[in-house]
């Protein structure tokens, strides 16, 4: 079987990995239930648990100390790039096609899907890291993990953008928003 071309990643890759020999039709179905149930969960833990689970103080003198900030943002862009997702999947699905193709029925979730389960470990491992370590190391090994877990095999690359993407998010906390970062074994080095 060959790979199916995904017609909406000219303009945006949002998923670039593809599984082999599932059709356009399969894929844009997966995508926009993916895209709902991802919108769903956001807002349910944005309106229903965050608020329940956090308890903020009445005055804060800086708007990013606030410990609904960050997981609102979080959440927010969480919420608006998982409608895009099903937006976007729904628009593919109903666009007519040039050519016909054929499709014969094929399941939209395979055991490739299951990868959500090693990362939800991954990030669990994450959390018990940060005391012992603080958050730099955990979060490079975090993302190198979940790079390398998705199907990227370029090791070198893998670790580039691991240990830059977290430097330049530990330079953005730490001197932008002014959030002290637990640094663990690090602490006289950054």
């Amino acid at each position: 079987m060959r790979p199916v071309r995904r017609p909406h990643t000219r303009f945006l890759i949002i998923n670039p990995f593809q599984p082999e020999g599932l059709s356009v039709k399969t894929v844009n179905k997966r995508d926009f239930v993916l895209g709902l149930v991802v919108c769903a969960l956001a807002l349910f833990v944005l309106f229903g648990i965050l608020p329940w689970a956090v308890k903020t103080p009445k005055v804060i003198p800086n708007l990013a100390l606030s410990p609904t900030f960050w997981p609102r943002i979080i959440l927010v862009s969480l919420v608006g790039l998982s409608a895009f997702l099903a937006i976007q999947a729904l628009y593919e699905g109903i666009k007519p096609r040039d050519a016909v193709q054929d499709e014969s029925y094929e399941e939209p979730f395979d055991l490739s899907d299951f990868r959500v389960i090693p990362t939800a470990l991954l990030m669990v491992l994450f959390c018990a890291a940060l005391k012992p370590f603080g958050v730099v190391l955990p979060a490079i090994a975090m993302l190198l993990g979940m790079i390398v877990m998705h199907g990227r095999k370029e090791w070198p690359k893998a670790i580039g953008v691991s240990i830059a993407t977290v430097l330049i998010l530990y330079m953005f906390f730490r001197y932008v928003a002014k959030v002290p970062v637990p640094l663990g074994p690090l602490n006289g080095l950054l």
